[in-house]
């Protein structure tokens, strides 16, 4: 079982290593770990899911581009020149699709976070990663993924020891429920009006359907 306090530290620390280079790749693991704290703990496996694509696109993402950089750049025996622009540009572009690619994955995990957690800054981080991920191809991206960045650092120190309960609305229409209803009184029913006739002889009152007089015997007519 997932704890949210670990959650916050973990997160916490991750966020804040990743500003530093020489352990940014430290702060992220820290970050995925947290991920899938909270995960356990709001029991929503498609948070820590989507995390971990988040985190397996950037690495493919950058593992690509550093292979096609150091290719271009020192396997060729002429070394850079304007012949291999166009491939700096094909690597360029690849980092950039399996960049958007993986904020895309960040973004839904973390809106899945502010959800559970009720901590809208985790939705604001995933959509400026999001955006700046989209902007990275004219640079001015990296300034609002730098503001994603400190944006999620004030995310999971944000976090809450428990979660948001979630049962009071629940609750509510039971109550209205329990309220007795005011009785409304019984109407007396009405007695269906019966036909009815004298009997020639006596003159006693008979039923319509009678064929005797219940007083003289006299057979009605």
């Amino acid at each position: 079982m997932g704890s949210l306090s670990s959650a916050k530290t973990l997160g916490g620390i991750g966020g804040i290593l990743v500003f530093l280079p020489g352990v940014s790749l430290v702060g992220w693991i820290l970050i995925l770990l947290a991920t899938k704290e909270i995960s356990e703990s709001v029991q929503d496996k498609t948070i820590f899911d989507d995390a971990t694509l988040a985190a397996i696109t950037a690495v493919i993402g950058a593992v690509v581009f550093s292979g096609l950089i150091f290719l271009y750049f020192f396997g060729g025996p002429f070394g850079f020149g304007p012949a291999l622009f166009i491939p700096f540009l094909v690597a360029l572009g690849t980092f950039w699709v399996f960049t958007v690619i993986s904020a895309t994955f960040l973004k839904r995990s973390y809106e899945k976070i502010s959800q559970r957690l009720n901590v809208s800054a985790f939705a604001t981080t995933g959509l400026l990663y999001l955006i700046g991920a989209a902007l990275t191809i004219v640079f001015v991206g990296f300034l609002i993924i730098l503001i994603a960045l400190i944006f999620q650092v004030v995310a999971y120190f944000s976090i809450q020891d428990r979660p948001p309960s979630s049962g009071w609305s629940q609750s509510t229409p039971q109550t209205l429920s329990s309220v007795p209803m005011p009785q409304q009184p019984a109407t007396p029913q009405q007695q269906p009006q019966v036909e009815s006739k004298f009997c020639f002889k006596c003159g006693a009152k008979l039923p319509s359907v009678a064929v005797f007089c219940t007083s003289c015997g006299a057979k009605q007519s």
